[in-house]
């Protein structure tokens, strides 16, 4: 009986938290928080493109009902479009041109959604975790930042 007692006192490490036996509730808090860090992308983004605009540079954003976030540049003719997959745990990028006023666009890719050691959603791009500054320069700088 003390045995039990004891147990009952060790804390549990806040990495096991999203950990659940009920593989349902697992996955709907995982949509949950996959949720959360898709709509702070989408204001980020959007923030960005903001800050663009007020720098003199021409740029919009927009958003779809369907979980698609969209930045296009008439400065650099491209335009960047990132969906999201939350069953497949995956967003999707990729970049298309627009006009004349790019040699071309470059090639997307995917970043996968997965908990991160702080027990939040985090996107990742070959294996490693990139923080949310880093994942919009990746998708932002071919748009707002293009080679000269």
């Amino acid at each position: 009986m003390r045995a039990n007692a004891e147990l009952s006192e060790v804390p549990v490490p806040t990495s096991h938290i999203l950990v659940s036996a009920d593989p349902i509730n697992h996955e709907k808090m995982f949509a949950d928080l996959a949720l959360q860090h898709w709509r702070q992308l989408g204001e980020e983004l959007k923030a960005d493109v903001e800050q663009y605009v007020q720098a003199g540079g021409s740029a919009s954003f927009s958003e779809s009902a369907e979980g698609e976030y969209r930045v296009s540049s008439s400065d650099s003719g491209l335009e960047m479009r990132i969906v999201a997959d939350p069953a497949d745990r995956i967003a999707r990028y990729d970049f298309i041109r627009t006009n004349d006023h790019s040699a071309g666009a470059p090639e997307g890719g995917i970043f996968s959604m997965r908990v991160s050691r702080n027990n939040r959603v985090e996107f990742y791009s070959s294996d490693q975790e990139l923080q949310a500054e880093e994942a919009r320069k990746l998708l932002l700088d071919p748009v707002l930042a293009p080679a000269a």
